[in-house]
């Protein structure tokens, strides 16, 4: 536990390509969590790529990287321990899920009613709705806001 707080907080970030899982153990008296083992080949920028094993849990229900997906990870160079750092993708965090809902639903709105005859101020008064209530982040709302002008 200690040492993914410390990779989490000084860890280096990289690209892994999910090489296998295997269930490894069911956690908890409902059983609503699994254990999962992973084989990765991260892949530092600048650095050679090497293989890792992770062991992660999740609930049941989580989706969670499979074969052949490509994740985020921090990883210790010096002992090359590594930890998913799944925070923002949306396949994999709620909230992001989310946020990309939201900016999807805005920009298929957009489309359906012909954006340059809907008032701009209007568009505007949504987006910082959607983003004081956390549905769009303040990058995607800063996007959002330019493509309006």
């Amino acid at each position: 536990m200690f040492d993914q707080r410390r990779i989490r907080k000084r860890g280096l970030s990289a690209q892994a390509l999910v090489l296998s899982v295997r269930e490894s153990s069911t956690l908890g008296g409902n059983g609503s969590w699994q254990k999962y083992d992973f084989v990765l080949e991260v892949r530092p920028e600048g650095q050679p790529a090497f293989r890792a094993e992770v062991r992660e849990r999740f609930y049941i229900i989580e989706r969670k990287p499979g074969e052949a997906d490509v994740v985020s990870v921090k990883y210790e160079p010096g002992t090359l321990k590594v930890i998913f750092d799944l925070a923002g993708d949306p396949r994999f965090d709620l909230e992001a899920m989310q946020r990309r809902t939201a900016q999807l639903k805005w920009e298929a709105h957009g489309r359906a009613s012909g954006q340059a005859t809907e008032d701009p101020a209007a568009a505007l008064a949504r987006l910082v709705s959607l983003r004081d209530a956390g549905a769009i982040s303040e990058e995607e709302f800063t996007t959002l806001a330019a493509r309006l002008r």
